[in-house]
């Protein structure tokens, strides 16, 4: 009878579950066992994310506790962050939009009661699917991003082994991203606020402060964000 996880049991394994992987600080071949989360280069010290991961046995596994069950919020940024910029490889603007959406977030998050991870997955994986809609023709762009999006979406929270609960919300807060009678819950109007205070960025040198004043006091949803930008703006929101 098996006693513990068949994927942890190494009698089980095929040779290509034990593989090396170039060190993103160094380069130097770090060996990885597909079970392993991150691991730390012997040569610069660097920890880092096994790019191979796949935990998406954990959501119907009853041994997920003995792989999965410790790991944190940090380790599942990473996971969620490394699917993120694989996807947009190379392009260097999206990638850096995505990571100060989620600086943003999780800012909102230290003051607001969301559910950390719901929150950190929308906010890395908001616009992906846009890569998809811009190979469409022009009259297909637009309001079909977000459905473009959400297989892709779905595909990296199953590898992370996020519960189905985690996975369902995030797909509907992306689906419903452009759509703002759909920004109903907290976890929402934390994605929301975070991404409206990176759109603002070209805005904070305007001159005209009481406009400015009004369309942040409009948009923004939660206390936290208001916040956020009466400090990055020099406002006094009330």
């Amino acid at each position: 009878m098996i006693s513990k996880c068949p994927g942890q049991d190494t009698r089980f394994w095929k040779p290509d579950d034990v593989y090396s992987v170039e060190c993103p600080k160094c380069g130097n071949s770090v060996e990885f066992f597909k079970d392993d989360i991150r691991r730390r280069c012997k040569k610069c010290g660097h920890m880092f994310i096994n790019p191979r991961l796949n935990l998406g046995c954990a959501r119907w596994c009853q041994y997920a506790d003995q792989c999965v069950g410790a790991i944190g919020k940090e380790e599942f940024k990473e996971i969620i962050t490394l699917a993120m910029k694989e996807y947009f490889e190379g392009d260097q603007e999206r990638i850096d939009n995505a990571l100060k959406v989620l600086e943003f977030a999780e800012k909102i998050l230290e003051k607001e009661e969301g559910n950390p991870k719901v929150v950190i997955a929308a906010a890395i994986l908001y616009e992906i699917g846009v890569h998809e809609a811009e190979r469409k023709p022009e009259s297909a762009k637009g309001s079909n991003q977000e459905k473009d999006s959400l297989p892709i979406v779905r595909g990296i929270l199953e590898r992370s082994g996020s519960k189905k609960d985690v996975i369902e919300e995030v797909c509907q807060m992306i689906e419903g991203h452009h759509h703002p009678e759909k920004i109903d819950t907290l976890n929402r109007k934390i994605v929301h606020d975070a991404v409206q205070l990176v759109n603002f960025r070209g805005e904070k040198d305007v001159e005209d402060k009481g406009k400015q004043k009004k369309i942040i006091k409009k948009v923004l949803l939660t206390p936290a964000g208001k916040k956020m930008a009466e400090e990055i703006y020099n406002l006094n929101i009330v």
